[in-house]
């Protein structure tokens, strides 16, 4: 059976590059994968996306080196544990596919970061370099470790409930330039900022 990934070919770079998303050209990218506007994979990526254990990944997403998204695991109830021996005699198949992988919009991936299957990365999260990610991590957290846990927030509670219902990247660009004050502002600084007084329609 052929593998549910490949490796880019121009071509499909180049389609890549017209949505203004840049793709390592070493990257190994599964067929069931999309790729919102404006993210930049940096590094090789190897993202095993399958018809079954599809990945997304949101707009203006910042993904460093040797990301790899792993939607399907093997699972362990039988006595045999590799792929080609099940096969080979028609045993049972041994995925495991906890759901599908959701990287939110304007996400932010460390240096070698490993997502399993069923996990969801909120909007505006940021994980840590070397994370092994297994569960969701919420909008706008920062989360680390192995296995990643949350350590922190990014800003208020009050901030990020406004934040969630904004969806900048969804803005045009002629509004995204009207908006300087808005990208321009620590709101780290200003916990209790009021984002309709500072967005400009």
């Amino acid at each position: 059976m052929a593998a549910p990934f490949v490796t880019l070919t121009s071509e499909e770079m180049n389609e890549f590059l017209e949505k203004d998303v840049f793709v390592h050209p070493e990257s190994i990218i599964g067929k069931c994968t999309l790729i919102g506007y404006g993210t930049n994979i940096n590094g090789p990526a190897f993202i095993a996306s399958s018809k079954n254990a599809p990945v997304t990944i949101g707009k203006y997403c910042a993904i460093a080196h040797n990301l790899r998204v792993r939607p399907r695991n093997h699972y362990p109830g039988f006595v045999n544990l590799q792929d080609k021996f099940q096969n080979r005699y028609k045993f049972p198949r041994l995925d495991q596919i906890k759901g599908p992988v959701s990287i939110g919009n304007n996400v932010w991936i460390g240096d070698n970061v490993t997502i399993l299957s069923g996990v969801t990365l909120g909007d505006g999260s940021i994980i840590g370099a070397g994370s092994i990610v297994t569960k969701d991590v919420p909008p706008y957290s920062v989360a680390v470790g192995n296995p990643a846990k949350v350590i922190k927030n990014r800003f208020s509670k009050k901030i990020i409930s406004q934040l969630i219902n904004i969806n900048w990247w969804d803005w045009a660009e002629d509004k995204i330039l009207r908006n300087k004050t808005f990208f321009e502002t620590d709101f780290s600084a200003y916990p209790d900022a009021n984002l309709k007084e500072i967005i400009v329609d």
